[in-house]
């Protein structure tokens, strides 16, 4: 057993000897490390190996390489992006502020016009009331004919403090829906 792992240790002797990577005295410290069961292999060592050949540059160095062409305009100076962006935020802000204006001009013009066709409404209103109440004083004076010590027209409830208008159901829109 012995015979075969010295036999092993000179054939990797000189197979690292030939590739020059590492000196003999680094192989025997590997193999004592596998004689004693600990570490790996080979324990390649950092000053024993060579020092690597680095890639050097030509006589005169490399050529000039140019990352950027120097003569391509690269856009507008901060300062007119800045300038745009505030004229153009600036036109939008006036924009919605004379919409504004125009939506409230419009809303002003419909109120008024409500508001002056309002009368009118209330007139239509007033002679719809009146010819309901007549009709509904003489239709009590029928029903009620025989009726001793009843008045027509006369409210049985005490509200004389305040006036109540009528019920919406007498509205003649919903008069005629409750026909059908």
């Amino acid at each position: 057993n012995s015979k075969s792992l010295a036999r092993l240790f000179r054939k990797m002797t000189r197979m690292c000897l030939s590739i020059g990577r590492m000196s003999a005295r680094s192989l025997m410290a590997g193999s004592r490390a596998r004689r004693m069961g600990t570490g790996s292999p080979l324990n390649i060592v950092a000053h024993d190996l060579k020092k690597p050949i680095q890639d050097m540059p030509p006589e005169g160095g490399y050529p000039k390489i140019t990352v950027a062409n120097e003569n391509v305009s690269r856009g507008p100076p901060g300062w007119a992006l800045w300038l745009g962006a505030v004229v153009t935020i600036s036109f939008g802000y006036y924009q919605v502020g004379m919409g504004n204006r125009q939506r409230n001009a419009a809303k002003r013009e419909k109120r008024c016009a409500r508001l002056s066709f309002a009368p009118y409404l209330q007139a239509e209103e007033d002679v719809r009331y009146h010819a309901h109440l007549t009709s509904k004083i003489e239709d009590e004076a029928k029903i009620m004919n025989g009726v001793k010590g009843w008045k027509v027209g006369e409210s049985v409830y005490n509200n004389r403090d305040h006036w109540i208008p009528p019920t919406p159901l007498l509205h003649p829109r919903l008069d005629a829906q409750a026909k059908f």
